[in-house]
């Protein structure tokens, strides 16, 4: 089972984009996909170098380009397979050409570029694992080695198949186990059911039925990654007042490698459901480990 065919990797100098790089080439070893790597350079620090250094504008970029290449070798040793590019442009406009160019199928970067405040996903990362309509995964910093312990986060949504496909692939890349869990702020645990005295949550009949209906849900789920991963999968249902922070600590609790959860899309109502507050905005800033977002469809639209 392959889902990956190019990988597309965004390269700049610092740690976290560099161990996103040693996580693509190994996902593409695996999956006998290309590894295309990407840095883009700034027209005004193109400006800048030139005016500083007295160098032509080939010069320059033939310059960068070795430099990249150097990088790229260092971190994947000689002789490896991945192609370097190099444009001049805005690194999110220069990742959306090159992806749909080169029709890739996963976008590797590392949570927290040159730019990024410590302990945060950058500006940058965010955004692309927010809009691109291909899954983005973002590697942190601290994830020296590969994937050992996957976390498929499902919400029983249109997006929940092709979240568990991801996290299932991955996990075969990887040796990795898998494991399925579901966050959910039961009736009971909201403050409003008080505010509109609906005495029956509290009702233990009401939860058992509550909880049947859950474990049903995750069933059919466990189902569908049963079928792409072979190996026993683990999984858990979370009663929390606040899903979002019910999943941090229950990655954080485990120690979780890679996070893997569904985005909405790019349009209308999907927006207002991913940004700040949802589930998969709280895992893209705040996850100790790292995250792979996974768009409900692909779309021609980036934002």
């Amino acid at each position: 089972m392959n889902s990956f065919q190019n990988i597309l990797v965004g390269l700049d100098d610092s740690d976290a984009s560099k161990q996103a790089l040693k996580q693509a080439a190994e996902i593409a070893k695996v999956e006998s996909a290309g590894l295309f790597v990407l840095h883009a350079i700034s027209p005004q620090e193109l400006e800048d170098i030139q005016a500083y250094h007295s160098l032509s504008m080939d010069e320059i970029l033939d310059g960068v380009k070795k430099g990249i290449r150097a990088s790229v070798d260092e971190v994947l040793g000689d002789g490896n397979a991945a192609v370097c590019k190099v444009y001049i442009g805005s690194p999110y406009l220069e990742l959306k050409r090159a992806a749909e160019t080169l029709e890739c199928d996963l976008l590797v970067l590392g949570s927290r570029g040159d730019y990024a405040s410590q302990g945060s996903t950058g500006f940058f990362a965010a955004r692309c694992a927010r809009h691109a309509p291909l899954p983005v995964l973002l590697v942190r910093q601290r994830q020296k080695e590969t994937f050992r312990r996957i976390v498929a986060c499902v919400d029983f949504s249109d997006v929940t198949e092709d979240v568990i496909r991801n996290a299932a692939q991955v996990a075969l890349d990887d040796d990795a186990s898998l494991q399925v869990i579901h966050a959910a702020s039961p009736p009971w645990m909201r403050s409003a059911h008080v505010l509109y005295n609906l005495r029956t949550v509290e009702n233990n009949d009401y939860k058992a039925q509550f909880r049947e209906m859950s474990e049903s849900r995750m069933d059919a789920a466990i189902r569908s990654a049963a079928k792409l991963f072979p190996s026993k999968i683990d999984h858990a249902i979370i009663e929390h007042p606040n899903p979002g922070q019910g999943i941090l600590d229950y990655l954080e609790e485990k120690n979780a490698d890679l996070a893997v959860v569904g985005r909405s899309g790019n349009t209308g109502h999907a927006i207002k459901e991913f940004f700040i507050g949802s589930t998969a905005e709280r895992l893209v800033h705040r996850s100790i480990c790292s995250v792979l977002t996974v768009p409900l469809q692909k779309s021609p639209s980036w934002f």
